[in-house]
């Protein structure tokens, strides 16, 4: 059934429906409460929705979860990027690079984060 259920959700995110993908990793949640993977696959769902705040949660219980896992600071960055929070998703993509530290992706991600967080500080009215 699990695997019915992660099939289901995969198919639903690679047609681009991924409010509906979410809500059948959260099906899917029920039956395996300790999957990190699927909170990750949500919280991915909910990024390409829009909704930084449920990626955001779902990216910090699954770096609870599953410590030391790369791809949860990573969807954490992204979330806090979306929120606007440059200097914390700056400590997400480094927290990820400790972990991972040859993966483009998280440099990429450092790289935005740090360009957002100067061009924010350089802004009329920002300390």
């Amino acid at each position: 059934m699990l695997t019915s259920a992660k099939s289901k959700a995969h198919e639903a995110f690679k047609n681009g429906n991924y409010y509906l993908a979410a809500r059948i990793y959260k099906e899917a949640m029920t039956l395996d409460p300790g999957n990190a993977t699927l909170l990750s696959n949500r919280s991915l769902c909910w990024l390409r929705l829009g909704d930084a705040k449920n990626a955001l949660n779902d990216a910090q219980a699954c770096s609870m979860m599953r410590p030391g896992w790369p791809k949860a600071s990573y969807r954490e960055g992204t979330a806090l990027m979306l929120l606007k929070d440059y200097e914390k998703a700056c400590g997400a993509f480094l927290d990820g690079l400790k972990l991972e530290p040859r993966n483009v992706e998280m440099e990429d991600g450092l790289r935005q984060a740090l360009e957002s967080l100067k061009i924010y500080r350089s802004s009329p009215g920002q300390d």
